[in-house]
């Protein structure tokens, strides 16, 4: 189905590709705007930012032709997830999904390049390199006008934000956007580990803060995984000061706790990175000719995993919604544009809802005696039907509009 309808992206990282590549499988002429090729992978080591993709978001980047795209021997099956907190465990595995994996981890730059591989071949897309300087709302209503940094002028029947946090995207809508700042920030960094994970991703609550070890795939016979540690301002900025041998020997002493003693000891493959947490909700996900997508829409507590899962499911919806539309309906069409909002507001809300309460309940301050929380974990781990719940919730499954 061919469209004289013009959609252009802002915003070229893996949720504005993804968006591109899926809107022109189904027939709309697209612009993307701020692409780049993706990085080299390192022949060595794993690239530093890593994603856990749920259920929902692997099978459709596998529809897409995109998952196999991706090198299957950088990609690892969680298997299951132990999380240990005031001496309690809950553990989730595969018989709680009835499926091969809990989720499974790639790297950011590899599904990037694989998107890339696939928008080559999309003569609907084009993709621009240039980022927008300035972006406003045409006087006739009719569409928008977007100015790129290198003095040009483009226009579209439905301009779509995945540009970020800091998206210019949402500013020029006029959407507010409520934020609360955890006063953490989340510190990755990859180790080499003495025993096999066997596909099992780690976490706990502790004083400082919540740590999580994901599995990651052997490169060159060596067993590795992933830290995620979102660490208070004042800890992470020790952290982030240290060697990267200190930093494997900080990350050690938490073994124990994280029952995962066995991996010890842990040898730093590069430094550590770090990001501020914030939970960020837009208080309206569409406008006037106007979608937000991704991190321009929302930013959640990271402790689930989920944030590029929430932007790829954001995708999936609004890919689906304009493919639905009626004969000569414009994409731009407020009732679709509503649609999709709807569509995608319980997933975002109850997800933020989930991980923010998490958040609060295990950090410094929480009022919740320590045995308490205890009790409720030991419950949850005791009831299989509520952990089957929690784990098709997490795998994005249940939200996807049919």
């Amino acid at each position: 189905m061919s469209s004289s309808f013009h959609l252009l992206i802002c915003g070229g990282g893996i949720v504005g590709k993804a968006c591109a590549l899926a809107l022109a499988r189904s027939g709309l002429d697209v612009t993307l705007l701020g692409a780049c090729p993706a990085p080299s992978l390192p022949a060595q080591d794993y690239a530093q930012r890593i994603y856990a993709i749920n259920a929902a978001s692997r099978q459709w980047l596998d529809a897409l032709r995109v998952w196999p795209q991706v090198p299957q021997d950088r990609i690892e099956p969680i298997r299951a997830m132990h999380i240990r907190a005031d001496g309690a465990q809950l553990v989730f595995d595969t018989r709680d999904t009835q499926g091969e994996a809990l989720a499974w981890t790639a790297e950011s730059d590899a599904i990037e390049a694989a998107l890339d591989l696939a928008l080559r071949f999309e003569r609907q897309v084009v993709i621009d390199p240039a980022q927008a300087s300035q972006i406003s709302r045409l006087p006739d209503a009719s569409g928008w006008q977007v100015k790129t940094r290198d003095d040009r002028t483009l226009h579209a029947d439905l301009l779509i934000g995945a540009d970020g946090e800091h998206s210019l995207v949402r500013r020029v809508s006029g959407i507010a956007m409520d934020t609360h700042d955890y006063m953490q920030r989340g510190i990755v960094a990859h180790f080499h580990c003495a025993a096999p994970h066997e596909g099992i991703a780690f976490q706990t609550f502790a004083d400082g803060g919540v740590l999580a070890l994901l599995p990651l795939a052997s490169l060159h016979g060596r067993h590795q995984v992933s830290l995620v540690w979102s660490a208070p301002e004042a800890l992470a900025i020790e952290l982030l000061a240290l060697p990267p041998e200190a930093l494997a020997q900080r990350v050690e002493a938490h073994l124990p706790a994280l029952g995962a003693r066995h991996l010890g000891p842990l040898r730093p493959t590069g430094a550590a990175a770090a990001w501020r947490l914030q939970r960020q909700l837009a208080r309206r996900t569409a406008g006037e000719g106007l979608v937000l997508i991704g991190d321009a829409a929302h930013r959640v507590h990271p402790l689930a995993g989920q944030g590029l899962n929430l932007g790829l499911q954001d995708v999936q919806v609004l890919a689906h919604v304009l493919q639905q539309r009626a004969a000569g309906q414009a994409p731009a069409d407020a009732r679709l544009l509503r649609r999709y909002a709807r569509a995608r507001a319980e997933q975002v809300l109850a997800l933020a809802a989930t991980t923010d309460a998490l958040a609060r309940l295990y950090g410094g301050h929480s009022r919740v005696p320590a045995p308490l929380r205890a009790l409720g974990l030991h419950a949850t781990n005791a009831l299989p039907p509520v952990r089957q719940l929690l784990t098709r919730y997490a795998s994005g499954l249940p939200y996807l509009v049919s």
